[in-house]
C-alpha cells in the first residue's frame, strides 16, 4: 500500500519538477534579454529564445514587430519561426504580411498571411482594422469592406468612423451600407446620425428608407433626419417625414399648434421650450382647442431676455404669403417690456404681433406674413428684450398660447 500511494504521486511529481525546469528556463530567458541593444541592433541581431518559444520568443517578436523595417528579411524570418510555435499570435501574421507586401512577395502570399491574422483571432477588433486598412492598400475594397463590417458589428459607436473610412472608396450610398454596416436598427439610426454631423444628405435617404416606419415619437432617427433636411432645404420631406409620425400635422401647418403632443426634444418640428427661468408646460385645464394650451410661468426673479419658445415651420413656395392666427392669454404680467411673437421668414424679414395688455382674456391674434416663390422655413418664437434701465426688468406673471394656424394668404379682389 506505501509503495502504491508513492507510484501514484509520481506522475505529479514528475510533472512538476518538468515545470519548474521549464520556469527556470523562461526566466533566464526574459532576464538575459538586454531589449535597448536588440533594439538598436534590429531583427539581425536576434536570436530565437527556448525551442517552444515562450515568453521570451514573444517579447523578441514584439521588437521583431517595431523594427522590422531596419532588415525586412531577418524579421520575416524570425516571425516565421515564432509563428511555427505560436501561430494564433495575430499580430505576427499581420506584420509577416506587412513584410511581405514591402519585400515585394506573391500578392496571394500577403493575402495569405493577412487571412491567417484573422482566422487567428476573428473576434479580435484591432485584427479586423488592421487586415481592413491592409486590404485596401492591396487594392482589395470588397475584402477591405467585409472586415470593416465585422469590426463594427456590435459597436453602433463606431459607424461613424467605419463610413468615414469606407466612404474613401464607396461612393454609392447604398453600397456602402450593403457592404459596411451590420444589419440592425440601431446601426441604422447610428448612420443617420453620422449623415447629420456630415451633412450627408444622399446617406441619410438610403438608411431612412431601409428603417421600420413610423418612427415613434421623440426617435433619434427622425430628429437626425429632420434637422439635416430642414438645414439642406428640403423641407417637403422633412414635412413628409414628419406626419408619418405625427399624422395630424399637416405639411405647412404650425407644428403641434394644438399641443396635443408632449414636448420632447427641442429638435426636429418639435417646440423648443427652454428657458432659463420660468417655466413652459401643457395646461389641460385652460386651452381653446383640446387637449392642451402652451402655458409659460414667469417668477418675476431675474432680468430675463426671451428667445423661446421656439418652433420652426416649413412651408412650400407661395408668393402670395401666409396668414399666422391664433389665440393667446395673459394674467399679471407685471412689467412694461412685454414679451412679444415675432415670425421670421426664410428671407430673413420680422413680422412683430404685441400682447394687447398685462391682463387679458382669450384674444385672437393675426398676422400676414411676405411669401416666396420658393420652399422657405419660419421661425416662430416668444421674445421679450429687457429694458437697460434698472427698474421694470423682471418678468412675472403668466402667458398662454393656443390654437395656432397658419394659412395660405387670399389675396383681395383687385390686388
Amino acid at each position: 500500500m506505501p509503495g502504491q500511494v508513492s507510484l501514484r504521486w509520481l506522475p505529479i511529481a514528475i510533472a512538476s519538477l518538468a515545470a519548474l525546469g521549464i520556469a527556470t528556463l523562461e526566466y533566464r530567458a526574459l532576464s538575459g534579454l538586454d531589449l535597448e541593444i536588440l533594439e538598436a541592433g534590429g531583427p539581425s541581431e536576434l536570436r530565437p529564445g527556448p525551442p517552444w518559444g515562450g515568453l521570451a520568443g514573444r517579447r523578441l517578436s514584439a521588437v521583431v514587430e517595431a523594427g522590422w523595417r531596419k532588415d525586412p528579411e531577418a524579421a520575416e524570418s524570425f516571425l516565421s519561426w515564432h509563428l511555427q510555435r505560436y501561430p494564433v499570435d495575430h499580430s505576427r501574421w499581420y506584420h509577416r504580411a506587412i513584410i511581405a507586401r514591402d519585400l515585394n512577395h506573391d500578392r496571394e502570399l500577403v493575402l495569405a498571411h493577412l487571412e491567417a491574422a484573422v482566422a487567428a483571432q476573428p473576434g479580435n477588433r484591432e485584427g479586423r482594422w488592421r487586415a481592413a486598412t491592409l486590404a485596401q492598400l492591396l487594392g482589395e475594397p470588397d475584402l477591405a469592406a467585409t472586415h470593416l463590417r465585422h469590426w463594427l458589428h456590435g459597436q453602433p459607436s463606431a459607424t461613424g468612423q467605419a463610413l468615414f473610412a469606407a466612404g474613401r472608396w464607396i461612393g454609392d450610398p447604398d453600397t456602402l451600407l450593403d457592404l459596411v454596416v451590420p444589419a440592425g436598427e440601431v446601426h441604422l439610426l447610428a448612420v443617420l446620425r453620422f449623415a447629420r454631423e456630415h451633412g450627408r444628405v444622399d446617406l441619410a435617404r438610403a438608411a431612412w428608407s431601409r428603417l421600420p416606419r413610423p418612427r415613434p415619437p421623440g426617435d433619434g432617427g427622425l430628429l437626425d433626419l429632420v434637422d439635416l433636411l430642414l438645414a439642406s432645404g428640403d423641407h417637403q420631406m422633412a414635412m413628409a417625414a414628419w406626419s408619418e409620425t405625427y399624422p395630424d400635422y399637416r405639411p405647412g401647418q404650425v407644428p403641434n399648434g394644438d399641443f396635443q403632443h408632449p414636448f420632447q426634444t427641442a429638435r426636429g418640428l418639435d417646440w423648443d421650450t427652454r428657458m432659463s427661468s420660468g417655466r413652459a408646460s401643457r395646461d389641460t385645464q385652460r386651452f381653446i382647442t383640446e387637449p392642451a394650451s402652451l402655458r409659460l410661468d414667469f417668477d418675476g426673479d431675474e432680468t430675463l431676455r426671451l428667445g423661446r419658445p421656439a418652433v420652426r415651420i416649413p412651408v412650400t413656395a407661395n408668393p402670395e404669403g401666409w396668414v399666422l392666427s391664433g389665440y393667446w392669454r395673459g394674467e399679471r404680467l407685471t412689467t412694461r417690456a412685454l414679451p412679444y411673437l415675432s415670425i421670421r421668414s426664410g428671407n430673413g424679414t420680422r413680422v412683430r404681433v404685441d400682447l394687447p395688455a398685462r391682463t387679458f382674456d382669450w384674444a385672437p391674434f393675426r398676422v400676414e406674413i411676405d411669401g416666396l416663390d420658393e420652399t422657405s422655413l419660419l421661425q416662430l418664437q416668444l421674445q421679450r428684450d429687457p429694458p437697460p434701465h434698472q427698474f421694470d426688468r423682471f418678468l412675472a406673471g403668466t402667458l398662454w398660447l393656443d390654437a395656432l394656424r397658419l394659412e395660405a394668404r387670399i389675396p383681395a379682389a383687385g390686388e
